[in-house]
Parts: structure tokens; C-alpha cells; sequence
């Protein structure tokens, strides 16, 4: 199993334990959710999203989207110097440009995601987006996680018997 590590903070943000999907410089999961019905309501409602619970993620907000466009700033500043220290060949323009035109696609959608931060709760490491879609072809809603697809260490899973490698 790979686990997919904040390159800023370490925390443990999701595995390959789900099918990942590259979507315009976004990993995306989709999840499930538990339905939880209460006795005597009409309505039922979803708590308890398997790729949030499982890494242990942690609700957060941005205020608006100025203050969206400030956090992803900054963390693409930090993204961009791991990058670079990981490859010193690495193409910079050409990363800018599809992280801005990913960063284009969320902000238009600002108000449908969910924000979450790993179990650290560190507001200056990598966040998930949680987004209700509709698959094509089905009927019910299924949260679809998001995750900006740089900024993350890739390392393995501890089996039985063996130490933590972070």
C-alpha cells in the first residue's frame, strides 16, 4: 500500500487504497458514505466519508474564496520549493501554468467542496476538497475527494512486523 504524505507537514493524507483518478492536476477519489437514518425522520443524511475517517482528516474552512486564494498561494510557494529540491531540472512555467488552470477550476467552484486538513491540523499543509457528484449513469450522489496533485511524499505502508519509515 502507498501512503501519500503533506510534503509540509507529514501528515497522512490518503493511500492507494482507493482508486486514485489524475483530473486536471487533481488526484481524485470517490468515496462513500455511510446513510444514517434516525428514527422518525423523513430525510436521511450522510455522515462518515470513508476516505476522510480512514486518514483521519480534519474539517476545516476558508472564510471566502480571497481567503482560498491566499492559502494556495502560500502552499504552492512551498509545493514549488520541494519540487525543486527534489529536481533542480524541474520545469517551473510549465507547472505554474496547470496549477493555475486547476486552481482556476476549484475557485469557480468554491462553494461546492468540503475542506478538510490532515490529522495535524496545520493550517499550512495540503487540504482535501470534498465534492458530492453524481457519477454518470447512476441516481445518488457519492463524494468524490480532491486532492492538488503535488505536494506529497509517496511512501509505503508498515506491514506486521516492521518500523514506522517516517
Amino acid at each position: 500500500m502507498k501512503i501519500y504524505r503533506c510534503c509540509e507537514t507529514g501528515d497522512e493524507m490518503f493511500t492507494d487504497t482507493y482508486p486514485l483518478e489524475l483530473v486536471g492536476g487533481l488526484f481524485r477519489i470517490k468515496g462513500s458514505a455511510e446513510e444514517q437514518q434516525d428514527e422518525g425522520a423523513e430525510e436521511s443524511s450522510y455522515s462518515d466519508i470513508d476516505a476522510v475517517l480512514d486518514n483521519r482528516l480534519q474539517k476545516t474552512g476558508f472564510c471566502s474564496n480571497k481567503d482560498f486564494m491566499s492559502y494556495f498561494r502560500d502552499f504552492m510557494k512551498k509545493v514549488e520549493a520541494y519540487k525543486k529540491e527534489k529536481n533542480p531540472d524541474f520545469d517551473v512555467t510549465a507547472w505554474r501554468t496547470e496549477i493555475h488552470n486547476t486552481f482556476k477550476t476549484v475557485l469557480a467552484n468554491f462553494d461546492q467542496y468540503e475542506f478538510y486538513t490532515g490529522e495535524s491540523c496545520n493550517p499550512d499543509g495540503s487540504i482535501a476538497m470534498v465534492k458530492w457528484e453524481t457519477p454518470a449513469g447512476e441516481t445518488d450522489d457519492i463524494p468524490c475527494v480532491y486532492f492538488f496533485a503535488d505536494g506529497y511524499e509517496e511512501g509505503r505502508g508498515i506491514q506486521k512486523g516492521e518500523e514506522s519509515r517516517f
